[in-house]
């Protein structure tokens, strides 16, 4: 299955992309995509431990399995004033 996933913020400098599909194996979990992410982006992997992620524009466990085609968007935590 291919899923389209989304940078934000300290995920897309460390990504050093906004955007990018992936093809997984039917069934995988976000967690496995966080592992793929990680792989392929060195860089990216500390700051993934501390990320969400949100599926079809829904939170989303790291057990949930995305549909083909699906759009996931990794979100560092906010912080602010």
């Amino acid at each position: 299955m291919k899923v389209d996933v989304l940078f934000f913020a300290a995920a897309r400098e460390k990504a050093g992309t906004a955007r990018t599909t992936l093809a997984l194996a039917d069934g995988a979990t976000v967690a496995d995509l966080w592992r793929r992410l990680g792989d392929d982006h060195a860089a990216l992997a500390p700051v993934l431990r501390s990320c969400r992620a949100a599926v079809d524009e829904e939170f989303a466990a790291q057990s949930t399995k995305p549909r083909d085609g699906a759009t996931v968007a990794v979100l560092p935590p906010v912080s602010g004033g």
